[in-house]
């Protein structure tokens, strides 16, 4: 059993029991950390690059601006959000540290203040115009900022004045936020809820149609492949500060503690661990962050900045869906296929590439927890085969290309999965 460390009621009450609070604590830290790598100038002209590029996959923010600006970029990302879910009066959840965890995530490639904005004010035009309580709009809306490389994109249109291009990126934005609430609903059928990652799937099915218009129209894009390099040892130590941050955040809290047996396959049927397990959801988080960090150092894998933005999301789905085992379990199953692949072809094992599509491969964390860890192996394989083809569909245009590529491994293997579980069942009540 864990042993729960005594700390003083006020500080529990004020700071871990509030994760908004938290959150906001970290991303300042974030900012202070920005100006520790970088100087303010160099920030300044970091952000302004940062914000000014097209965004389009993979556009790596520590490449564009440097590590100082990309982590003030996040800083201001993450506290966007915080303020969209206080604006709509959203209560704490699972669901919202996650999406917290993944706005932050992707905020290392693709998301920027400016382009998240107008697509969460769609997001509140669609509460309006429905007469929905906006709280339960706000999550869909920040999640749907996958798509903030649309916003971004038309403003470098060529043959397109840029006060037009940004006023059409704008109307856009706000279009994507007005419609994600309820495509993503319809969407969610189609996987049954064995990804977390709908709104990826949603906006990676959106974005697929996006894309088409944008050619037909003769506005070409093509992916583009700008990573950083060099930063291992920064971007690795700020990867195991922020998971042991959540730990201590776990053991300081006022949630009961469990044991770790249970900790470690935490099960919730709505897959919302921080409405059943309140505080200690974080030391589950932070345990998982820690494992994603020497999963790492295990395969000498570089950091960058979508490295560590999967790395981020894994974090904080913790809260939501995602329990180590099966989670380890899915990673497993994603680097078998990277291994399939070195053996066949020149690839190289730790391929950035497979890397990041290993971390996100626990987005299918509820096939492992339902159906057990073979398939679970199966998952995470099926995972990054499609991870590293489908982003040629939308154009880099979906910076949740991972939901999407999940999306569809979920379609191919939950009717298989399910085929081969009825005819076990079938055989055993034969026996019987």
């Amino acid at each position: 059993m864990l042993t729960r460390v005594r700390n003083n009621d006020w500080i529990q009450d004020k700071f871990f029991e509030k994760p908004y609070r938290l959150h906001i604590v970290l991303f300042l830290l974030m900012i202070a950390q920005g100006f520790i790598f970088d100087t303010p100038r160099n920030i300044l002209h970091g952000l302004w690059a940062i914000f000014t590029s097209t965004a389009i996959l993979i556009t790596d923010y520590i490449a564009v601006g440097g590590v100082g600006a990309a982590f003030v970029n996040v800083a201001l990302c993450g506290l966007l959000a915080i303020a969209a879910m206080r604006f709509a009066k959203h209560e704490p959840s699972g669901l919202a540290i996650a999406t917290l965890g993944i706005v932050v995530a992707m905020a290392f490639f693709g998301k920027t203040p400016a382009n998240m904005l107008p697509i969460i004010v769609g997001g509140w035009a669609y509460s309006k115009f429905t007469g929905t309580p906006h709280r339960g709009c706000v999550l869909p809306s920040i999640l749907a900022t996958c798509l903030a490389p649309i916003v971004t994109r038309f403003a470098f249109v060529d043959g397109i004045p840029l006060v037009v291009g940004i006023i059409m990126g704008v109307l856009l934005g706000i279009f994507v936020g007005f419609v994600m609430t309820p495509f993503a609903a319809a969407i969610r059928r189609a996987h049954e809820g064995y990804l977390l990652y709908n709104v990826g799937f949603a906006g990676g099915i959106l974005a697929v149609g996006f894309f088409a218009i944008f050619r037909t129209l003769g506005i070409n894009q093509y992916i583009i492949d700008n990573w950083s390099s060099g930063n291992n040892f920064a971007l690795a130590t700020f990867a195991t500060v922020m998971s042991v941050f959540y730990v201590i955040c776990g053991i300081f809290s006022r949630a009961k503690m469990l044991p770790f047996k249970e900790l470690i396959r935490i099960d919730a049927e709505d897959y919302d661990y921080y409405k059943k397990y309140s505080g200690i959801t974080y030391l589950s988080m932070g345990i998982l962050g820690l494992i994603c960090v020497a999963f790492m150092f295990a395969v000498r894998g570089e950091y960058n900045g979508v490295v560590l933005g999967a790395l981020i999301s894994t974090v904080g789905f913790g809260a939501f869906g995602k329990p180590i085992i099966s989670s380890v379990v899915l990673i497993a199953g994603a680097m078998i296929a990277a291994g399939a692949s070195t053996l066949l072809t020149d690839r190289l094992f730790n391929d950035r590439g497979f890397l990041v599509a290993a971390l996100f491969a626990t987005c299918l964390a509820p096939i492992a927890t339902r159906f057990g860890w073979k398939w679970g192996l199966v998952a995470g394989f099926t995972h990054l085969s499609l991870s590293i083809h489908v982003a040629i569909f939308h154009g880099g245009m979906n910076l949740y290309n991972n939901g999407f590529a999940g999306g569809v491994a979920a379609m191919i293997l939950v009717p298989v999965i399910k085929f081969f579980a009825e005819e076990q069942q079938k055989k055993k009540s034969r026996t019987m």
